[in-house]
């Protein structure tokens, strides 16, 4: 038997056993709970910055893609689809397009106050910062520097590391805290507005145009920035479905007033185009049933047939008319009359089956005595532009002209049916143009299509019988448009066709309609197209029916 003192030792030692192993038990649960922790701790703030990241390329597609958004903070400029604002180059909240070259990317901070956002930072309690390609600066026009931008144009960044890109649009980055002997002194503009001072890599801006950053998959201490890529394709997915909405918005009524004015839609203009075409160079061509739209703004395009045919008087009082000054770009004719009559034209007009062009109005007529402008002026009482234009784009142009009492001859003066205004543009007035039309109040028109160079990847297609030359009824003459995927389908006069971005990978322009248009809308020969349905992977045109 044990004695009672052993037993008691044995106790003793047991104890200590016990409570050296709850030692040590709580020493791994502590040390477990504090790698957990610190674990945590990043991954959270790893989701902070990310999450702070997300909200700015969400804001700046918003942005891009938003008429509202982009007039917010700029109301003298016009809405530019698929723009970006300048970055923030003074830490003050604003873009400032103003700064540096006009050719070069541009790097700076985020600017919330142009974007109408809260100021975003990420978990270290710095400022994101943002990276933009030069080519998708939102425009300041007029001025030097103006951007074009569609859906071919291209990023010029690129991005290296763990997750590569090229041709990026726009970057924005969270800088994480300072890192090998970074300086970011807030008293001292020039290092506290320095990006080298807090981006990481380091970045390579070496190129003012094509800037090259790195990305992590980790931060690191020499490396800790977190980057989030803008592409084309994350743009133009929220900006081509604006574009769709804006042309139905703003083209389609050209269209529409066109067919109500001469009863036909004019012929579209060739597809392809030469390979550097001018604006002029967007004529209607005869017997075209597809193609893209005939935006000339080529003034001397449109002319009148010649010879004119003598005026009439209603009631007949007429003592002398002269027409002889007439040429094909102006109808001039002195004419002797007693009482007020009405004055009865008969016109015939070359091309405007090709081109965009609308009935007179009086304010197109010049109508003088004796040198001055005629008082009290005389009123058009009527316009007839029927019969329609024929198979060769040839149109008819009636005039009557309800004139008031003349001791003089009078010189009557008629251009031949003027272009329609805003979509004929001379280069030269384009800014000003544009500026005075795209404030939100006057939105309508097509400057910010033509100046973006949009008609570029926008195809038309008329059923034949709906051209000049045509019966007016595909319904009864075979055959009209098609377009799958819509409700209604069927007996569609005209539409217009929207192509996204490139698909295929090809470079635009191109000779290859392949490269613009996908499935249904590739082949218009059977005058069957097909609005966007399903992944944009596969096809990413959309389809603006113009009538029915």
């Amino acid at each position: 038997m044990q004695s009672g003192e052993s037993v008691a030792v044995e106790r003793g030692f047991a104890l200590i056993a016990i409570l050296a192993l709850a030692a040590l038990f709580s020493a791994f649960l502590i040390a477990s709970a504090l790698n957990f922790t610190s674990a945590g701790i990043s991954n959270e703030r790893e989701q902070r910055s990310m999450n702070a990241l997300r909200q700015a390329k969400t804001a700046l597609i918003a942005y891009a893609a938003s008429e509202q958004w982009q007039l917010y903070r700029s109301p003298t400029t016009y809405f530019q689809p698929g723009a970006l604002p300048c970055p923030d180059q003074d830490d003050d909240g604003d873009a400032d397009c103003a700064f540096g070259s006009n050719t070069a990317s541009m790097i700076g901070r985020l600017p919330f106050k142009t974007l109408g956002i809260d100021e975003l930072r990420d978990a270290s309690g710095e400022r994101l910062w943002y990276a933009l390609s030069h080519d998708f600066r939102k425009n300041r026009c007029p001025g030097s520097g103006c951007t074009t931008i569609n859906s071919d144009t291209l990023g010029q960044l690129t991005v290296t590391g763990t997750a590569p890109a090229t041709q990026v649009v726009a970057i924005v980055f969270a800088p994480g805290g300072v890192i090998q002997g970074q300086n970011r002194d807030p008293t001292n503009a020039s290092v506290h507005n320095d990006p080298l001072n807090y981006l990481d890599g380091p970045p390579n801006l070496s190129d003012p145009v094509n800037y090259v950053f790195t990305t992590n998959a980790l931060p690191s201490d020499t490396f800790n920035d977190r980057v989030l890529v803008i592409t084309q394709a994350d743009l133009m997915a929220a900006v081509e479905p604006v574009v769709a909405a804006r042309i139905e918005r703003d083209i389609k009524p050209y269209l529409t007033a066109y067919g109500n004015t001469w009863g036909r839609y004019p012929f579209p203009a060739a597809f392809p185009q030469p390979a550097s075409p001018a604006f002029t160079d967007y004529k209607g061509v005869a017997g075209q049933p597809w193609g893209l739209l005939p935006l000339t703004a080529d003034l001397a395009f449109v002319t009148w047939q010649t010879p004119i045919s003598p005026v009439v008087a209603t009631p007949a009082s007429i003592t002398s008319q002269n027409c002889t000054a007439s040429s094909a770009t102006l109808v001039d004719c002195t004419v002797a009359y007693n009482g007020t009559p009405t004055l009865s034209f008969s016109l015939a007009a070359a091309n405007v089956g090709k081109a965009f062009v609308r009935s007179h109005a009086i304010a197109d007529l010049t109508v003088t005595a004796s040198g001055l402008p005629l008082s009290p002026a005389p009123t058009l009482s009527s316009v007839n532009n029927s019969p329609p234009p024929d198979a060769s784009g040839k149109g008819s142009v009636s005039l009557s002209l309800s004139m008031p009492a003349s001791a003089a001859p009078v010189r009557i003066q008629i251009p031949p049916p003027p272009l329609q205004p805003v979509l004929p543009l001379v280069p030269a007035s384009w800014d000003n143009t544009m500026m005075t039309l795209q404030t939100p109040s006057t939105a309508a028109g097509a400057g910010w299509l033509i100046a973006n160079q949009w008609y570029k990847q926008l195809f038309y297609a008329v059923a034949p019988d709906l051209a000049p030359g045509g019966g007016g009824n595909c319904i009864a003459n075979p055959p009209c448009l098609t377009v799958n995927n819509l409700a209604s389908p069927n007996n569609k006069q005209a539409v217009l066709v929207l192509a996204g971005r490139a698909l295929n990978g090809s470079t635009r322009p191109s000779a290859n309609l392949g490269d613009y248009l996908e499935g249904q809308n590739s082949t218009p020969a059977d005058f069957i197209y097909e609005h966007r349905s399903g992944t944009p992977t596969s096809i990413n045109d959309r389809v603006v029916v113009v009538s029915p």
